[in-house]
């Protein structure tokens, strides 16, 4: 368990200096908050001149990497390869079909880092300058083996499992004040390198599902475990940003909606006093029904209702039902930017279940915030739906 919640605790995306966002907003809806806080947040806009636009098929080079120190292991490679291949499906069920993360290995062989593994400074916090000398020393070394960086929007960088000190697994997030150029010999030219994942040993722990974890930071997310305290005080299991080995961890429809995988259409939004009846397909399936019930509360906050099944990448669910949270578009990173909201007549957890992956509504239960004057009131629920009175007074 220990090596667990440690493992947990360094997936945080590298510390990048920080530049106001250039907004790019798909959504209308009065329900779209926007971020504050100038980097990763929950906030509709996302800085496509940082993050990598979530939609369309993703390119990505797969770089093994050893060290004088620490020699790659013996040929072939398949084991590491087999351990990530399984994130292409994962966020391919997430996104209804809309992301494609095609992994290619352009080198199926180890390329050599010119430092040993020890040398890297490689700790939870390191700088954001100190993460760009190893993918670049990587890509350097990928580029003089023969592979053609241009082919690819991103890379995927594992070390060898004899690498002890490469530990977690960091997302490197171009900056766009000091870019990173890498010689690319197969063109002639110099590649600009926008984003990276730099596996560590906890991959072996987490599975391929780490993979889409880190690339989310890459498409603009933030961390939803605690950087304090209990790691999983906020949302338990309920999104992989949260606690990636959580029963449930497709991600949460607002993040969805914030990608574009969930449209304005499929939005119920309050804004205004008033009172909707929204019937809510379950979030683990596809078509065109409504997915979110949100009441916006403040410029930066709004509680979301969602319904959740034991389906397709939330098999394992332990509950099922509405889930509620609150969304604050001005929290950072590690801070709570979600927080579900704790049903009191919630089922007690059972097995490896936790508290907070049993608090799912159910009809005839409600939650009400008298500040917010706000109101979610679950009326019926069925094996695909859930239907939710919503009122803003």
């Amino acid at each position: 368990m220990l090596v667990l919640v440690l493992a947990a605790a360094v997936l945080a995306l590298a510390v990048v200096p920080v530049q106001p966002a250039r907004g790019n907003n798909r959504s209308a809806s009065a329900c779209a908050l926007r971020g504050t806080t100038g980097y990763t947040d929950e906030g509709q806009q996302t800085d496509y001149a940082r993050f990598q636009d979530p939609i369309g098929t993703k390119r990505i080079g797969l770089i093994y990497v050893d060290f004088p120190d620490a020699g790659g292991t013996s040929l072939p490679l398949t084991s590491y390869y087999d351990t990530l291949k399984g994130a292409k499906d994962w966020m391919r069920n997430a996104s209804y079909g809309k992301t494609t993360l095609d992994i290619q290995v352009p080198y199926a062989n180890w390329v050599r880092m010119p430092k040993n593994s020890t040398a890297y400074n490689w700790e939870r916090g390191f700088s954001w300058s100190t993460h760009q000398v190893y993918v670049k020393d990587a890509l350097t070394a990928a580029a003089n083996a023969g592979v053609d960086l241009s082919r690819y929007d991103m890379f995927y960088v594992v070390p060898t499992a004899t690498a002890s000190a490469i530990k977690h697994s960091p997302t490197f997030v171009q900056d766009p004040a000091a870019p990173t150029w890498v010689r690319n010999p197969q063109t002639g030219s110099w590649v600009l390198i926008h984003w990276a994942v730099t596996f560590g040993q906890d991959m072996w722990t987490w599975g391929y599902k780490v993979a889409d974890h880190e690339t989310s930071h890459t498409f603009g997310l933030p961390d939803l475990y605690a950087f304090d305290g209990d790691l999983n005080q906020y949302v338990g299991g309920w999104d992989l940003m949260g606690r990636i080995s959580g029963p449930a961890p497709l991600y949460f429809g607002w993040q969805a909606w914030k990608f574009g995988w969930i449209t304005d259409s499929q939005v119920s939004c309050l804004d205004t006093a008033n009172t909707y009846s929204t019937t809510l397909t379950g979030l683990e399936y596809g078509g065109n029904g409504y997915r979110l019930a949100v009441i916006r509360t403040s410029p930066t906050t709004a509680y979301v209702a969602e319904s959740r099944k034991a389906a397709y990448n939330d098999s394992n669910a332990c509950a099922t039902g509405i889930v509620i949270y609150r969304v604050d578009t001005s929290v950072t990173t590690g801070r709570g930017p979600i927080r579900v909201v704790s049903n009191p007549n919630a089922a007690a957890p059972t097995g490896n279940c936790t508290t907070l992956d049993m608090q799912t509504w159910h009809p005839g239960q409600w939650f009400q915030d008298d500040t917010a004057r706000i109101r979610i009131y679950v009326n019926a629920s069925d094996a695909s739906t859930d239907t939710v009175w919503t009122y803003k007074w």
